[in-house]
């Protein structure tokens, strides 16, 4: 986004999915209203591959809002009033309609706030050029973009909790560039860490971070003070960035050594400008969390989007999933997660604690540890067709072994590919099919049936009006293939771990 930072178009950068949607209504009337064009950006993989709970304004909304675009969009092409566009300019004329432009610039500030202000009023859902975060008496504060931003609000109320006094600054207008509103935000601080996902060596500092001080440097020549502002480098190309790598810039912060001698540093990779990651782990209130494991084209990614769907309307609770997404092609491995919980989830990214892990069979115990990061006492599920708990558990490697029974993991086990052949209305579904039984198991051995007061059948009867919005478009049968599938996958998984120590017991 920075390569067409200054191609004169209006710049808006969302945290979130919900951001994503109510910030592409927002620039589409400011856009209007200030005859400018406008750009929505949001996190590549982060935010446009995940799923969340977002409310999206109904269609009458966006007309009220919006406007009819045949009194709103204007006519550039109107024979009546004539208007060359994009033609050759010499020296005579250029800078004159360039300086010129400065007549729409210098109002998109007020169009801008005006059209956040009034959708507030509709959806009571309220924006700012910035979004100043427990700010007034911090002494240390992050300013970033998009979902970094997210990330650390969630670490300032940790390290609140911990009596710090940080804060953070989301920009959500990077052009027009709000520069008076930042300056207010940081009248307090001193020092503020600017984390970016971009690098520019050859420059002074990153883009936000030039900006930044500028807006500083003309408050302080008129009296404001003047904090130390330091540059981060993060998360380029959507690399993780985990809260512990935001807690880190704090830490650094602290430390007024380390800030005299160095004024950039980077996240995530080795490098001499490296931070060590804090320790700091964050989960949300109730949160249960899921790592899954899997090979390109078997369906895990639209099964995930099933489970978080599933759970999320069945039980009225926040959600979040996505895939790990890269190069990766069918049949290579991939990984997916999910993170369901009784409050907004702001953390944006991989998951290094989960309490179910799904596999997509035994061999995966071969290429890694797919327990690292499970919690004690969670649960593991592995695809076999393998019926005897004795012969599951004695595919499994020695240390596999061992640390199950040391860590009380939890060992469940399915046919799952019998249970898509039996039920698949058509053969090509099939392979689609044996990752539909997870939700079976994840509804199974997840605590929201029970803590929401569901038997089995109340149970199953949600899972059917949920999955009639999800395939009903595909007919009765593939509904009616699908639920069959998780009902005897929730009722037919295989407890190995429980039949093991059973029959230890026994053979006492």
């Amino acid at each position: 986004m920075m390569g067409v930072a200054d191609a004169g178009w209006g710049m808006f950068f969302a945290r979130n999915c919900q951001e994503a949607a109510d910030l592409t209504a927002i620039a589409r009337r400011v856009a209007e209203d200030g005859e400018t064009p406008w750009f929505v950006a949001q996190d590549g993989f982060l935010t446009t591959h995940t799923i969340e709970n977002v409310k999206l304004p109904e269609d009458d909304l966006l007309r009220r809002f919006v406007g009819d675009p045949r009194i709103t969009v204007a006519d550039m092409f109107d024979p009546k009033n004539a208007l060359m566009v994009g033609v050759v300019q010499n020296q005579d004329a250029y800078m004159k309609g360039r300086i010129a432009q400065r007549f729409w610039y210098d109002k998109l500030v007020t169009i801008t706030e005006r059209a956040m202000a009034e959708w507030a009023v509709l959806t009571g859902r309220k924006y700012g050029l910035i979004d100043s975060y427990k700010t007034e008496d911090a002494e240390h504060i992050v300013v970033s973009m998009g979902t970094m931003a997210d990330t650390a609000t969630a670490v300032v109320d940790e390290l609140r909790s911990q009596g710090r006094k940080v804060g953070c600054v989301t920009v959500t207008s990077f052009r027009p560039f709000p520069a008076e509103h930042l300056a207010r935000a940081l009248r307090n601080a001193k020092v503020v860490a600017v984390i970016e996902r971009t690098d520019e060596p050859a420059a002074a500092d990153n883009p936000l971070t030039r900006e930044l001080k500028a807006a500083l440097a003309d408050a302080a020549m008129n009296g404001a003070p003047l904090p130390r502002v330091v540059s981060v480098s993060a998360g380029l190309g959507s690399r993780d960035v985990q809260p512990g790598d935001i807690g880190a810039v704090y830490d650094w912060m602290t430390d007024a050594d380390s800030m005299r001698r160095m004024r950039r540093a980077v996240l995530g990779i080795r490098h001499p400008d490296a931070l060590p990651k804090s320790d700091l782990s964050i989960r949300p209130k109730g949160a249960y969390s899921l790592r899954g494991h899997s090979v390109g084209g078997f369906g895990s990614v639209t099964t995930n989007k099933l489970v978080a769907t599933t759970v999320g309307e069945l039980f009225n609770l926040y959600v979040q999933a996505y895939p790990r997404y890269g190069s990766e092609k069918k049949g290579l491995p991939t990984t997916y997660f999910l993170t369901i919980a009784e409050e907004p989830i702001r953390l944006h990214n991989e998951l290094t604690e989960v309490d179910f892990v799904p596999l997509h069979d035994t061999n995966s115990f071969k290429q890694g540890n797919p327990l690292t990061g499970l919690v004690d006492g969670g649960t593991v599920f592995v695809p076999t067709p393998l019926r005897d708990p004795q012969e599951i558990w004695s595919v499994l490697p020695p240390a596999t072994r061992a640390e199950i029974s040391a860590r009380n993991i939890r060992l469940l086990a399915l046919d799952t590919a019998a249970l898509a052949m039996k039920y698949a209305p058509r053969q090509d579904l099939e392979i689609r099919m044996q990752g539909v039984a997870l939700v079976g198991v994840f509804l199974k051995v997840s605590p929201f049936a029970e803590r929401a007061g569901l038997d089995r059948p109340a149970l199953m009867d949600a899972v059917r009006d949920n999955l009639t919005r999800f395939f009903g478009k595909k007919g009765g049968a593939v509904v009616d293939a699908n639920l069959s599938v998780i009902q005897e996958a929730y009722d037919g998984v295989i407890d190995v771990t429980a039949a093991i120590k059973a029959a230890a017991e026994v053979a006492r």
